[in-house]
């Protein structure tokens, strides 16, 4: 039984380790998730509350393996790993009978898991966390009461300081399906699914879908921008694809790829959260990337001949993207100094072009709303958050090789990843071992001490 015991504690406690880490480690596309299933079983949208539901959804698993495999708490963690497990097996079970949801998210964007196959792996961790908590009380501890809650203590303030860390900057290991690297012209048999695109508003309680040509007027409140598939499967493609439109819904895809020089595209997903920094940081790149002068190094390095664009990446409809960019426009407008954009690519004497995508898309494409991602010839070589881009980075970077940056990105976030895990499980490992023998020592000690006082 002991044998048993350690072999359902390794399994169980790594399996949530690394399924909380790989999570927290992007919580905004965990996040992503969580609205997936409050859509499916409930119907509801739960807003920006969705991140923070991640977060703390990341912490607890997390938590939950850690003290599982160190054995901290155990009647406590050990009950809790099997409530969770009943409760994801219970979800994945009707997400594969029913089939609203198509990857359960238990391992972030690393590891993709179908519906049946995530119900099985969660029968197997039902199995063992209910062996487990029918043998909690078996459990010794390794560590008095304050350091197991030091142990505990420190463990959540590690996982949330790399969602929040995440939520600021970007995911230090991109694994999305729009990582450094990804080829976009190539979507894997995307060409044969096609997607419709339609927004959601809401009024006086009543939620509504509208088409791109349909939008409805100013009293109606938006809510998201959804792409569903009316013809193929998204089986039938293996990475998420990558659809641009014009403010008449026109697929302008190829036409804004197909340019050769580097292209910068600026995402923006929520207007709420866009403010004046954003704006000023979006029209000085656009005024650096058109500028015709070469005075200084930055103006030479970002002259025309470059042949960069810039590109407003929309999750909005037109009407909320024109709103948000006002503030552009009125600043060029009180400047005077339109014959500066008169040659420029822009839309209505704007330094940059806007295109539209669906809110999935956006938000995978760049996980920070206002963030830069640097495309070359189709192919995504580097990402900045809003908090870290500037001109001088994004200029700097077009003006180097586009194939070695692309390649350092890439083995960036591997690395992370993988040095990540091996030290976290190692060290819950190594501390455990540690702290038990310490603890031990320390009981001994203490019991030795009395025997000779009676």
């Amino acid at each position: 039984m002991k044998v048993l015991r350690v072999i359902a504690r390794y399994v169980v406690g790594i399996v949530f380790i690394v399924s909380g880490f790989l999570k927290g480690v992007d919580p905004v596309g965990t996040s992503l998730k969580v609205k997936e299933y409050f859509h499916a079983f409930m119907g509801m949208d739960p807003g920006h509350w969705a991140l923070w539901i991640a977060i703390a959804l990341c912490t607890v698993e997390f938590l939950t393996g850690v003290c599982v495999l160190k054995v901290i708490k155990f009647r406590f963690f050990s009950g809790l790993a099997l409530l969770m497990c009943i409760f994801f097996a219970g979800v994945t079970f009707f997400s594969a009978y029913t089939g609203k949801v198509s990857d359960c998210g238990c391992f972030g964007d690393v590891i993709h898991l179908d519906p049946w196959p995530s119900f099985y792996k969660n029968l197997v961790l039902l199995v063992l966390t209910a062996f487990l908590f029918s043998q909690r009380k078996r459990a010794r501890p390794i560590a008095g009461q304050f350091w197991e809650w030091a142990f505990m203590l420190g463990y959540a303030a590690f996982i949330v300081g790399v969602g929040l860390y995440s939520m600021r900057n970007l995911p230090p290991a991109d694994l999305s399906d729009f990582k450094p690297g990804r080829d976009l012209f190539k979507g894997d048999s995307t060409s044969m699914v096609r997607y419709k695109t339609e927004m959601i508003y809401t009024k006086d309680g009543i939620t509504r879908k509208f088409s791109l040509n349909n939008l409805p007027d100013s009293s109606w409140k938006y809510v998201e921008t959804i792409s569903t598939v009316i013809d193929g499967s998204e089986k039938m493609a293996s990475v998420m694809p990558f659809l641009l439109k014009d403010s008449n819904g026109e697929d302008v895809t190829q036409s804004v790829l197909k340019n050769e020089g580097p292209l910068v595209f600026v995402s923006f997903y929520d207007p709420e959260s866009i403010g004046p920094e954003d704006l000023g940081k979006l029209k000085n790149l656009g005024d650096s990337l058109n500028s015709q002068g070469s005075s200084g190094l930055i103006d030479a390095l970002a002259s025309s001949s470059l042949g960069a664009r810039v590109y407003v990446l929309s999750a909005m409809t037109p009407e909320e993207t024109a709103a948000s960019l006002k503030p552009i426009s009125d600043a060029i407008e009180k400047e005077d100094i339109s014959d500066v954009f008169s040659a420029s690519y822009g839309e209505k004497g704007l330094p940059f072009k806007i295109v539209y995508g669906d809110f999935k898309t956006v938000i995978t494409f760049n996980r920070s709303n206002g963030g830069a991602t640097y495309v070359n010839r189709g192919i995504i070589v580097k990402k900045w958050s809003s908090a870290k881009y500037t001109n001088r980075k994004i200029i700097s970077s077009i003006s180097s090789d586009p194939m070695l940056q692309t390649a350092r990105s890439t083995e960036k976030s591997r690395l992370f990843l993988i040095i990540s895990v091996a030290v976290i499980i190692g060290m819950v490992i190594i501390i455990r071992f540690i702290s038990k023998a310490l603890y031990k020592t320390v009981r001994h000690s203490v019991e030795r001490i009395d025997e000779i006082g009676s």
